[in-house]
């Protein structure tokens, strides 16, 4: 063998060396992205929910309260009942022969007494109606006329105003399906199946769909508005496909508090693009690109979401169990929202000021750490991919510094979305597309009685009896914002 043919064959076997290195490094890569994802649903599944680092607390000088002889600061305080819940007094007195005193001889007196608490239970309790239209007529028969009744929510339906805001709290605020009713329902000794209920809900959602379009034409007038989606399985020809959600929440800051949701078939841009025509202001979402034809006109801005950009960090960090560069940009978040805790109940204008002096440093801090390590870490690792979607949205991020209005998080439209999470795991699908429309007007009237501070039931069983009487231009008086407490 010569010494070009050895040239070569070295050659070839450094060719190799090269390519096997190169797929192991890809391998590596691609273990490292197994291994996040499953650290993932490990944790969905069992791991601990919370993103947010436990508070340290607070060095003090103040004596240890156990020292004192007082009760621990952790220890359950049972509270008072309310005086407004209706009493059913027991009296409990000795009988005359147990009064006698031991000592003496004499009869006892009563000087006081001891009471205590029981919370009892009575179950709901169902009721008939029965209306009785009164007929007149003249004995030669010539008219025959009958008393009117007011119009029903369901015309010749059985169900009354009570029962149908039960149903719908139950269903979309209790999260408890309609075959589960059903079978609550047997214990009453009444049979209502889980379709009638279905149909119920139905016609009950087309008569609250106009007072859900007057608080979408006031959601869009607002500056500021906060968003999200999840996916809801839709049931459709014998199979489930992927609906979604949209919640559009106005948080009262500027206008109405009122929260509304949409639903659309699939996750196309096209959704929020219809929904928030017209609407021009400030818009806190996720970094779904579907909202980008609306921040490229100019009339919407983005506002990004720092619990977004936290947990990029967080999901590294449990999978590295350690010290790493995930752990150190949570502990530079953790600073900006300690900052934040303490101008959260400010007035918007007092908070504009702070943040400008307190908050804009620590994030031009952690820009300019992101931008160092962006450099030195290993391309396409779950860390780089932290440090690019950060980056990539630090924009968005700074627009928080525009108004004393603005959050720091996403997290109003996060909180808003996870009744349909909570409920879509009990209920599991909706049976049509259309079943998906109704969900969105219920859960937009439940949703925004709640953040009006309404009792949900009293104030859906009394608009579902007075809109069927109400006038068209006297419907707005019904809406939550403008209710009465």
């Amino acid at each position: 063998m010569d010494i070009n043919e050895i040239i070569k064959l070295v050659a070839d076997k450094d060719r190799q060396i090269g390519e096997l290195t190169q797929e192991l490094r890809a391998q590596r890569i691609l273990t490292e992205k197994l291994q996040v994802q499953l650290e993932n649903l490990l944790r969905i599944l069992y791991g601990k929910k919370s993103e947010k680092k436990p508070l340290e607390p607070a060095a003090s000088n103040e004596p240890n309260k156990k020292e004192l002889g007082e009760k621990s600061i952790g220890k359950p305080i049972r509270k008072s009942l309310p005086k407004t819940l209706e009493r059913k007094i027991i009296k409990y007195e000795l009988p005359e022969s147990e009064r006698i005193c031991s000592l003496c001889g004499n009869i006892c007196h009563c000087i006081g007494k001891e009471t205590s608490e029981q919370l009892e239970f009575i179950p709901e309790k169902l009721f008939v109606k029965e209306h009785q239209r009164y007929k007149y007529g003249y004995k030669n028969g010539c008219e025959i006329k009958i008393a009117s009744m007011p119009c029903q929510p369901i015309p010749k339906g059985i169900p009354g105003p009570g029962l149908l805001a039960e149903i719908l709290i139950n269903k979309y605020q209790d999260a408890l399906p309609l075959y589960r009713q059903s079978l609550r329902f047997k214990r009453h000794n009444i049979e209502i199946s889980d379709s009638t209920m279905c149909d119920w809900v139905s016609q009950v959602a087309k008569l609250l769909k106009p007072l859900v379009g007057l608080m979408h034409s006031d959601l869009i007038e607002v500056n500021k508005i906060h968003t999200d989606d999840t996916p809801v399985p839709v049931l459709s020809k014998g199979k489930t496909k992927k609906g979604f959600l949209w919640v559009y929440v106005a948080d009262g800051s500027q206008g109405h508090a009122c929260t509304v949701y949409d639903y659309s078939s699939s996750r196309s841009q096209t959704a929020p693009q219809k929904f928030l025509t017209g609407f021009g202001g400030y818009l806190q979402a996720d970094a779904y690109p579907g909202y980008d034809k609306l921040y490229a006109s100019g009339k919407v801005i983005e506002v990004g979401c720092m619990a977004h950009t936290r947990r990029k960090f967080f999901e590294v960090a449990e999978l590295a169990k350690g010290d790493s560069l995930a752990t150190e940009a949570l502990d530079k978040v953790g600073e900006i929202y300690e900052i934040e805790t303490q101008c959260r109940n400010m007035h918007y204008q007092q908070r504009y000021y702070y943040r400008k002096k307190h908050l804009r440093p620590l994030y031009r801090l952690f820009h300019r750490w992101l931008m160092r390590m962006k450099n030195k870490v290993i391309p396409n690792t779950p860390i780089e991919k932290a440090i690019n979607y950060a980056l990539n949205h630090w924009r968005a991020l700074q627009n928080v510094f525009a108004d004393g209005r603005l959050e720091v998080d996403n997290n109003k439209a996060e909180c808003a979305i996870r009744p349909v999470v909570v409920g879509r795991k009990n209920y599991l699908f909706a049976g049509s597309d259309q079943g998906g429309y109704n969900a969105a007007i219920i859960y937009s009237i439940i949703e925004s009685a709640k953040q009006n501070k309404l009792n949900t039931f009293k104030y859906l069983s009394e608009i579902i009896a007075r809109i069927p009487v109400t006038k068209a231009e006297d419907l707005r008086k019904l809406l939550p914002y403008h209710y009465p407490t």
